[in-house]
């Protein structure tokens, strides 16, 4: 695949049996309502069910056809310094990447590829579509796989000689403990809740609104019961879906590396291999969600420069690890963002802004509840909504403690908390835009807001420091600037 003349290569002959599985379940998907009206508007006669079945068969035989011709139409390879890929049954189309331009290799092997031993790949470029790959190539053996990725990464890749041989070498494996414990503690219970409000309303549509009516009257007299079981109930049933979910997205994960490339493995249903380039990454942000924290474990995500399917999106380094251990690990899989220096706090007078910030919601709701209170005579809407604003505060004045920054060795370290802590940490040479502003309050205050941009996606990625000194603001983008100030320590 390295000549110009050189012969393009066809795909596994498992790919017209993907394709013609395809086939079958967009026609399906199209003509299932229309069929299953028919078939009781015709009534369930021999006649007509035999209609359907022939009907059936001949998407079948066309489906077939269909993915041989595909099969038959569709080459690939690597070709004078690019990848072509060549297919079309009735009107032919050629696709070349300059190789310089790919910006990953993925593999995705899904239930049916994995029947059959093969994989799908995907080839991304740096300006991309978020939701589909540049060029996919539905099914090739692992051999084959493997002769691609080398072929497209080859004029990137730094030789290694013997080490080449051994395949990439393995950083980190996700235990199975750990994969449990991922998901208990992944926050995603929210997400598994609004799958089970989806879930109730198909409910809905099996039962009468007299059924919901007689079921509510019957347990009137134990509502209280009833809610008191209800409630833990569903939220049982939430985590345990956010639990499954970590398990399918993240089983087996496999963090290795191979020259300057970091190689991911995951999942149970639908099994990923990612290849994230070192040179790609914009940021690393290590994540301790609010149900980790207390046990002193985080998440490392990266920032990559029109990475993959979720470009402009951060993905999943490794999902848990403990947090003394995560400088260990950059240190192996990407070392210019090893860095953990000590944090720069932000000033004493940024503290009321914070918890006025958080405050604004709480106040909102017992504006609210006066206004509940003094039209029902009800004291109770307003108690309940002041009873609000010291854990809205609280949480004010965490934000605020454990903001801070730092720029050590050129690399700039930027932490903050949402419901999760985070710690981002960007190069100066990634950043491509600074800039400082100032609202009316902040310049009471002598306060401003810095803001530092990456190259993420198709529309950056921010970094934000939220009421930073202002002289400290204005000194911090000089020296992040194309013509900073020498010198990595602040």
């Amino acid at each position: 695949m390295s000549s110009e003349a050189g012969p393009l290569l066809r795909l596994h002959p498992a790919a017209m049996v993907i394709g013609a599985l395809g086939t079958i379940r967009r026609s399906v998907s199209a003509t299932i309502l229309p069929g299953v009206v028919f078939l009781f508007s015709q009534g369930l006669s021999p006649w007509t069910i035999a209609l359907v079945l022939a009907g059936l068969v001949v998407v079948a035989v066309l489906a077939a056809l269909w993915g041989f011709l595909s099969w038959r139409a569709t080459a690939y390879g690597v070709v004078g310094g690019s990848f072509r890929l060549r297919q079309g049954v009735f009107q032919k189309s050629e696709r070349t990447i300059p190789l310089e331009h790919v910006q990953s290799v993925d593999t995705v092997q899904g239930i049916v590829q994995r029947v059959f031993g093969v994989y799908e790949v995907r080839v991304e470029t740096a300006g991309g579509g978020a939701s589909e790959p540049d060029a996919s190539l539905p099914a090739l053996g692992r051999g084959a796989t493997e002769e691609l990725r080398r072929g497209i990464e080859g004029a990137r890749r730094e030789p290694v000689g013997a080490e080449e041989a051994s395949g990439p070498e393995v950083l980190r494996r996700l235990s199975t403990r750990d994969l449990l414990v991922a998901g208990a503690t992944s926050g995603q219970i929210g997400v598994a809740l609004s799958l089970l409000a989806v879930g109730s309303q198909v409910f809905d549509e099996f039962f009468s609104e007299a059924f919901f009516r007689n079921l509510v009257d019957s347990l009137a007299p134990n509502a209280l019961v009833l809610a008191l079981i209800l409630a833990p109930a569903v939220a049982v049933v939430a985590w345990l879906l956010a639990i499954a979910g970590t398990v399918l997205a993240h089983f087996g994960f496999t963090l290795s590396r191979e020259g300057d490339f970091l190689y991911i493995k995951r999942g149970l249903l639908e099994r990923r291999e990612a290849t994230i380039p070192l040179g790609r990454i914009q940021a690393v942000r290590v994540s301790e969600g609010f149900l980790r924290q207390p046990f002193g474990l985080a998440s490392l995500r990266v920032e990559s420069a029109g990475y993959g399917e979720d470009a402009g999106v951060s993905a999943v380094m490794f999902p848990l690890l403990p947090f003394d251990e995560v400088q260990a690990l950059l240190r192996e899989a990407a070392p210019e963002f090893a860095v953990s220096p000590t944090l720069k706090p932000l000033p004493r007078r940024a503290l009321r802004r914070y918890v006025f910030r958080a405050c604004v919601p709480a106040l909102v709701l017992a504006a609210t509840g006066a206004l509940a209170s003094f039209l029902v005579f009800d004291a109770a809407f307003g108690l309940l909504a002041v009873g609000l604003l010291p854990p809205f505060a609280l949480y004010g004045w965490l934000r605020f403690r454990d903001a801070g920054w730092a720029l050590e060795r050129d690399r700039l370290v930027v932490r903050s908390r949402g419901l999760a802590r985070t710690t981002a940490i960007a190069p100066r040479r990634r950043l491509q835009s600074r800039s400082v502003s100032h609202s009316p309050f902040q310049r009471r205050v002598r306060l401003a807001t810095f803001l530092v941009e990456l190259a993420s996606g198709a529309s950056g990625t921010a970094i934000e420091v939220t009421d930073l000194d202002a002289g400290t603001a204005e000194a911090l983008a000089r020296r992040l600037g194309p013509r900073g100030h020498p010198g990595g320590a602040a």
